[in-house]
């Protein structure tokens, strides 16, 4: 994690702000995985990039999603949170914590989840991570995760999360509670690896239509039950199961 720190870390040395630098990073993978080349060089555009090759602004970035992608793939590991509680303590950004690993694993291996996993306050999405590692190949395939969050840099990073950990996902950005559904990138599960779009237009609509409905029901079944796993996990009346963190 410190290679990535450090990548960071340059380009904050030389007067940008920490909160832009990460989220421009978030949004320069994100651009890039989509093949969005015109996005991309507007953020690229921002800055300098007056210096020698390998010592430029985009030349960190990209040497922080270089090392990010080294550290996940050998660990196996949610490493992008644990980046950014480290950047936010180092450089007193936001303040934001997120639920220790440690715990998310213990809650995962408690519920067992499988079908519908539904994180409505999700963080970067360690709870999901931790889901995902309790699941087989099997149940990977035939698993929807679906993550929402108020905070625009957090659903960044938990898409990018679930399309490293190569599953089908959802993640909204918007108020849970008012089931808002104002940003949606989609995760795709293939044999070659995750695959992520951001939903517009006609998709984002079709997607309001289906997702907000389908959360409200939902929210409405669970609290007139006793919240207890076993009510929380109970199977639809499709056979599916949704399962809550």
């Amino acid at each position: 994690m410190k290679d990535i720190l450090k990548s960071l870390e340059a380009i904050l040395h030389r007067g940008y702000s920490s909160f832009t630098i990460f989220n421009d990073w978030l949004d320069l993978m994100l651009y890039a995985l989509q093949r969005d080349d015109e996005h991309y060089l507007e953020i690229v555009r921002r800055y300098k990039n007056d210096q020698a090759k390998g010592k430029r602004e985009i030349d960190y970035f990209c040497e922080a999603f270089a090392h990010l992608l080294v550290e996940m793939r050998t660990t196996n590991d949610y490493i992008l949170g644990q980046v950014y509680m480290q950047w936010n303590m180092s450089n007193k950004d936001r303040g934001q914590f997120f639920t220790p690993k440690h715990i998310a694993s213990m809650m995962a291996s408690m519920l067992n989840p499988k079908g519908k996993i539904i994180d409505p306050c999700c963080g970067s999405g360690v709870m999901l991570v931790e889901a995902i590692k309790t699941m087989d190949g099997e149940a990977l395939e035939t698993s929807i995760f679906f993550g929402q969050d108020i905070d625009l840099t957090c659903v960044k990073m938990c898409a990018l999360n679930l399309l490293f950990f190569n599953v089908n996902g959802f993640v909204i950005w918007g108020d849970s509670l008012l089931t808002e559904c104002n940003k949606v990138y989609q995760t795709g599960r293939t044999v070659s690896g995750g695959i992520i779009r951001e939903l517009k237009g006609d998709l984002l609509e079709a997607f309001k239509r289906s997702y907000i409905p389908a959360v409200k029901e939902t929210f409405k079944e669970i609290s007139s039950q006793p919240l207890s796993n076993e009510e929380i996990n109970k199977p639809s009346n499709k056979g599916e199961q949704l399962s809550f963190f």
